[in-house]
């Protein structure tokens, strides 16, 4: 969980310059790849490596494009739209550990890894559909910056100015934002990681 979000800040780059489509579908191949190597292993040390570095960076490639999409077709009710999409995404995080439990307790651990590679891969396929939606404002503005940043252009690279832009933080209530929101997270975590450690505390 904490290694999906901590590489937002590097997909939110890679979705700029290379859209939601191709971002989301490379991410989830290797986030398939990530989990299938898992099914294999045959100790905890090489899960550090399969499960939480390769599934977890390609979890995080195809989940941030997923809400950066929403922005692209939706303009009037996008507070909607997220909403709808967040419930969504709740109503799955419920169910799933019902799922998981049954398949542990069948077919075992590693060849429940094995079943989850089928919703990755539906998660790649559903990368497709990420339709790219350029105005023609920002493609005139492509074009006049063409011959300024031909280097980039060719190679389909935005200029350095283009992809770290920090004067945004320059406006008070972003920054301010944008600092309390890792503050919080350091409570959002905590159940997720002692949960389990006081359930069997209390029942012992």
């Amino acid at each position: 969980m904490g290694m999906i979000f901590f590489c937002c800040p590097i997909v939110s780059v890679f979705t700029d310059m290379f859209g939601c489509r191709k971002t989301a579908v490379v991410g989830a191949a290797v986030g398939f790849i990530g989990l299938m190597s898992s099914s294999f292993v045959s100790s905890i040390e090489p899960l550090y490596l399969t499960y939480g570095i390769i599934f977890a960076c390609g979890c995080s490639f195809a989940y941030q494009p997923s809400l950066v999409i929403l922005g692209h077709y939706f303009k009037k009710r996008l507070g909607l739209v997220n909403g709808i999409v967040t419930a969504g995404s709740s109503v799955f995080t419920i169910l799933l550990p019902l799922l998981l439990g049954n398949l542990t307790n069948t077919v075992g651990l590693f060849h429940t890894l094995r079943v989850l590679c089928i919703f990755m891969f539906v998660l790649f396929l559903a990368g497709f559909t990420y339709r790219p939606l350029v105005s023609s404002a920002k493609e005139k503005e492509k074009d006049s910056e063409s011959s300024r940043f031909s280097f980039f252009s060719r190679r389909k690279f935005s200029p350095p100015k283009k992809v770290f832009n920090f004067a945004i933080f320059k406006v008070t209530a972003y920054a301010v934002w944008a600092a309390g929101i890792p503050l919080a997270l350091f409570g959002y975590f905590v159940p997720y990681v002692h949960l389990v450690s006081m359930h069997l505390w209390l029942c012992l």
